[in-house]
């Protein structure tokens, strides 16, 4: 998927929450000069290239340092999600920068250091998946910490394989458990804590698997939307975004933000905030 920061704000509908939750949304866009990349972020063509201090990671996280400074955002509570070639630059944002983003998101995209090329070739391979999750701990260097994880995927993706969200999710996890395991601190469930299936109405069923490490606490989850294709979930409605939208899936925008709330990070420690009630 190829939007401009214009569509993709008015296909997610972020603008809208944002508004009302009083938030910044930051919709970067790649570089105009750079069409060797057709469009989209290098994390998913060439993310041998991405990490901390170089390429479009470095770029995005020096804009949302400029941001923070400009809008006196509180630096505890930031975070990156991205859909497609997003997604997986999102993922390199959560290894590379865990300093600054609390939490990410991972819409329709794939592991750390996967690459358009390198998520096919790896699915199904127990071993590949637990390198990617050594490989983004190390990444995370010194600076290594949990980080909470939202992912979402349609099983019907055309695009990006689904089982190549499954691998995010797997990835995740396992990097979260090595960076608990070095701190001495028990490891995620290897089951999901809680798993719902739902449905919109007139719309796609969906499965939301969620990992926590202590009650109201989900570090990682993973939404499956049943049927739907390479589009963001619960989007906007209107016809000059269907190419990026299904409006027929839960929204995104809404869980991720809701995720999202409940973590904070300071230094090398996340904190959990659960909802109250």
């Amino acid at each position: 998927m190829r939007g401009d920061p214009e569509q993709i704000a008015a296909a997610s509908d972020f603008d809208a929450l944002a508004e009302h939750d009083r938030f910044v949304v930051l919709y970067p866009d790649v570089d105009p000069t750079d069409a060797a990349q057709g469009g989209c972020w290098r994390g998913i063509w060439a993310p041998a290239g991405e990490g901390r201090g170089r390429g479009d990671a470095a770029a995005i996280a020096a804009m949302t340092g400029a941001v923070i400074r400009r809008w006196h955002i509180d630096r505890t509570r930031v975070y990156a999600i991205g859909i497609s070639a997003g997604a997986f630059e999102a993922s390199i944002l959560g290894a590379s920068y865990p300093d600054i983003y609390a939490a990410i998101g991972i819409h329709s995209g794939a592991a750390y250091m996967a690459g358009a090329r390198g998520c096919p070739a790896s699915l199904g391979r127990a071993s590949d998946t637990g390198a990617l999750a050594h490989a983004a701990l190390a990444a995370m260097g010194t600076r290594a910490r949990v980080m909470p994880v939202i992912v979402f995927h349609g099983d019907a993706d055309g695009s990006i394989p689904y089982s190549c969200g499954q691998q995010a999710a797997s990835q995740w996890l396992r990097s979260n458990d090595l960076v608990l395991e070095h701190e001495r601190r028990s490891r995620l469930p290897a089951a999901p804590t809680t798993v719902a299936h739902r449905i919109v109405p007139g719309g796609h069923a969906y499965t939301v698997r969620s990992y926590a490490d202590s009650p109201g606490c989900v570090l990682v989850q993973f939404w499956t939307v049943h049927g739907m294709g390479h589009f963001w979930s619960g989007g906007s409605a209107s016809r000059s975004w269907a190419r990026y939208s299904d409006p027929r899936g839960p929204s995104a925008t809404a869980a991720a933000w809701a995720f999202f709330s409940h973590w904070s990070h300071s230094g090398q420690w996340t904190t959990c905030h659960p909802a109250s009630g």
